[in-house]
């Protein structure tokens, strides 16, 4: 899924309350009567005669209960209710909404000024992706710096480093490094200049966090960077900027950094003053901004059914309801290619083979305008599909 399909959740969210998810059971004839049985997950249905009679306790003489066929969501979700098959069951099975994913490019000055950052840096860099990783964030992290033998060079042990230092430490597609020397005045160039050798980890779903360690100033202008950066994938128009330089005429400071931080406020990024030389406090910062950077995804994994249940990937249907009362069906689509022809939308990961549900990028832009809500995806009958645009 493109970049654009995945970060709509990252402005406006206060959380989404996400997720119902439902697995399936095939809609056959030898199911038992929907709301029957003793698994507990069944979907509630209102209305219908559930003692098995038929009598007439109904209302009706029809013999058969007012409800029946008609799912009921609990809440009124202002969803209108639509009429089901006879022979359709849901059963609810909970499952995690995932988080967009996070790929973080560290550049680091290895000038003769840098010893003491560069050890920081390669001490702490496995407890900062650790952190990030423990909170959920699937994250990738490339590092453009030389190896210690070329001036103040790094290493990164495992578990993030293969375990090959002082000479090998890549371990892709987690961590890759670029082993180049950057200069005091050119990490942005340095940057642009290899993304040949780092583009093939970076992921059109995640966010594009960079981070420049440096202790002089930048070559290159601001505005100029931004631009060529944004040009090399359309994917990077929403990088965030960080940096770690020197904002004051310290003694740590060959320069102060001024189109970094300048770059790193305008992209709501961190700007850590590197005269504090406290880089464990930096670390944790940057880990909290990734963090929470990185928002709920636009897509829900399948879980399993339970005992006795079958997935039927053409018998899936989802809802989404506020939270206040209000509430809409979304409708299938074949890929993300059809996307732009309809109202809302959801469609697969592999129609062949699904894992995943993943949302239509307007659908996503609908959904990050509310503050709490509950997603349902409803297994076991026709899929619904999305209705077209206009």
């Amino acid at each position: 899924m493109k970049q654009t399909e995945s970060r709509f959740w990252r402005q406006g969210l206060g959380l989404l309350a996400i997720v119902a998810l439902s697995s399936a059971v095939g809609c056959s004839s030898e199911e038992a009567p929907r709301g029957g049985g003793n698994n507990s997950s069944l979907t509630s249905l209102s209305g219908g005669d559930t003692d098995g009679d038929t009598d007439s306790n109904d209302g009706d003489d029809d013999g058969e209960g007012d409800g029946d066929g008609v799912f009921d969501l609990g809440a009124d979700t202002g969803i209108p209710q639509t009429e089901e098959p006879e022979d359709c069951a849901a059963v609810s099975q909970a499952a995690d909404a995932m988080k967009q994913p996070a790929d973080i490019v560290f550049v680091v000055d290895n000038s003769g000024s840098m010893d003491f950052e560069a050890q920081q840096i390669q001490a702490n860099i496995n407890a900062f992706s650790q952190q990030i990783i423990d909170s959920g964030v699937d994250v990738r992290v490339v590092l453009i710096s030389s190896y210690p033998d070329d001036g103040n060079g790094i290493c990164v042990d495992a578990p993030l480093g293969a375990g090959g230092c002082p000479t090998v430490d890549t371990n892709a597609p987690t961590f890759t490094h670029v082993d180049r020397r950057v200069a005091s005045h050119n990490p942005w160039e340095v940057l642009l200049d290899s993304h040949g050798q780092w583009a093939n980890v970076m992921r059109p779903d995640a966010s594009t966090h960079i981070v420049v360690v440096t202790d002089d100033t930048s070559d290159m202008p601001l505005i100029e960077f931004d631009a060529a950066f944004k040009a090399l994938n359309p994917n990077y128009v929403d990088f965030i900027h960080h940096s770690v330089v020197c904002h004051v005429d310290c003694s740590e400071a060959a320069g102060i950094g001024t189109n970094y931080i300048n770059l790193s406020n305008l992209t709501s990024g961190v700007a850590s003053d590197l005269c504090d030389q406290d880089f464990q406090a930096v670390f944790d910062v940057l880990s909290t901004e990734v963090i929470s950077g990185s928002s709920l995804a636009c897509e829900w994994e399948i879980p399993a059914p339970p005992d006795g249940a079958a997935f039927e990937p053409d018998a899936v249907n989802v809802e989404f309801s506020d939270g206040m009362g209000g509430g809409f069906q979304v409708g299938a689509v074949a890929s993300a290619s059809d996307c732009p022809n309809i109202v809302d939308g959801w469609y697969y990961d592999d129609p062949a083979d699904p894992t995943v549900i993943l949302a239509c990028p307007q659908t996503c832009e609908k959904l990050q305008a509310f503050l709490q809500g509950t997603i349902d995806i409803i297994f076991g009958c026709a899929t619904e599909p999305a209705p077209p645009a206009g």
